[in-house]
């Protein structure tokens, strides 16, 4: 099999990822609490990190592809981390995705520790 055609889609992938994930949903939560593990929602309620983490490792559990993949979560002030190793660049761009998507969690979503 050529060499560029998976590059080219799996490239693709990682710029639309990039790109996804440097975009703010608005201000940054600029309380003076710096030590809070706590952020804002989009609702305004607060959400702490280990309600976030929760939050995703319960949606992982929901995905049948997520579910059978070994992935670590950690939030740290609304900045989500996930490690560990998935089968393929496609269930690698959906745990971002869902990771992104909980109630609480502040861009960027680290996954330079989960491989595939």
């Amino acid at each position: 099999m050529n060499t560029r055609t998976l590059l080219i889609p799996v490239l693709s992938a990682a710029l639309a990822v990039a790109g996804c994930v440097s975009l703010g949903s608005g201000p940054s939560d600029s309380d003076s609490d710096s030590g809070s593990s706590a952020t804002r929602s989009s609702g305004g309620s607060r959400v702490s990190d280990s309600e976030i983490t929760a939050s995703i490792k319960e949606a992982f559990k929901q995905d049948p592809q997520l579910a059978a993949a070994s992935i670590s979560v950690n939030a740290e002030n609304g900045v989500v981390t996930l490690s560990g190793n998935v089968p393929t660049a496609l269930v690698y761009n959906r745990a971002i995705s869902v990771a992104r998507s909980a109630p609480g969690v502040r861009p960027p979503v680290n996954a330079a520790n989960l491989k595939f």
